[in-house]
């Protein structure tokens, strides 16, 4: 009786362990597929406001590119009166939203007519390293991309045509990363912004900035990073890292002669329970109404676009 009831024992044992063994794994392999989708959900998330200031570069230069004054100006060959045109509408733009817009207008042969942000390269070709101006006149149909030009921004071009129909050249909507970055940060992303320093030859604005790896930080919302750390997420090839309770990934920026331009690393809490995500295009700060209102009455100019 003693030896039958030890082997029991013993099976009963061995039975209890190896439930626990795979309950153990299955409950492993459930914790890691429910952080996958977690993960896959704020990565989604980002990748959603990265494509919405880009459709929203792409609808301003699509309006910008109808309007009567902005086509008259660049027939008629006068870059100074187009550029008090382009202020006045970015004006308008500032006052209602807060937000900084740059635009830059192109000649049929892809060269600098006006800049609204600097009086200065009139005249250059752009032909040798804005691939998205050669896309737009080769294919006669807007494009918008995270470029690579002096900058590195969002940019949207659309082409301009008189009223015979002919190409006249195209307008750039140029929208910075900082008001992306600001609206992860609200949603309780952190994110930096890095161009590859390779191509630094280019984006010329950035020489001064600070190196990481093979890369230099060109925006930053991370209250304070490890910089071994964002290394090993840059040279990593996983979906994502962690590290502690947080969660490293990223998405790569840009195209460049077949060659990622930059990388936008992000970083988010691991156990965010009950997530839900609803987009936030305030831009700091609340907004006044009748300020904005008297800020346009004092422009006294009227928007046509036929």
């Amino acid at each position: 009786m003693k030896i039958s009831y030890k082997k029991f024992l013993i099976s009963f044992l061995i039975l209890i362990s190896i439930l626990l063994f795979f309950l153990n794994r299955y409950n492993t392999i459930l914790n890691q597929k429910e952080l996958d989708i977690f993960v896959s959900n704020q990565m989604k998330i980002v990748e959603d406001e990265l494509e919405n200031q880009k459709k929203q570069a792409l609808s301003l230069a699509l309006v910008f590119s109808k309007n009567q004054d902005i086509v008259k100006n660049l027939d008629d060959n006068n870059s100074k009166e187009l550029k008090k045109e382009l202020l006045k509408l970015l004006e308008i733009i500032k006052a209602y939203t807060n937000q900084d817009i740059d635009v830059q207008i192109h000649t049929k042969n892809l060269e600098v007519f006006t800049r609204s942000w600097e009086d200065k390269d009139f005249g250059e070709n752009l032909t040798s390293f804005r691939e998205g101006l050669v896309k737009v006149k080769s294919s006669n149909k807007p494009f918008v991309s995270n470029e690579l030009g002096k900058r590195f921004n969002v940019k949207a071009i659309a082409p301009i045509y008189d009223k015979n129909n002919e190409f006249l050249g195209s307008i750039e909507i140029i929208i910075d990363f900082k008001d992306f970055i600001y609206r992860l940060k609200n949603l309780g992303i952190s994110s930096m912004i890095l161009l590859e320093k390779d191509f630094l030859n280019i984006a010329t604005s950035y020489k001064e900035n600070k190196h990481i790896e093979e890369f230099v930080l060109l925006q930053n919302s991370f209250d304070k990073f490890n910089k071994e750390l964002i290394k090993e997420v840059l040279n990593s090839d996983k979906l994502f890292i962690e590290q502690d309770s947080k969660i490293y990934s990223k998405i790569p920026l840009g195209n460049f002669g077949n060659k990622n331009a930059g990388v936008l690393v992000v970083c988010f809490e691991k156990f965010v329970k009950n997530f839900v995500y609803l987009p936030n295009y305030n831009y700091h700060g609340e907004f006044n109404l009748n300020d904005s209102e008297r800020k346009y009455n004092n422009i006294n100019k009227e928007i046509i676009i036929k």
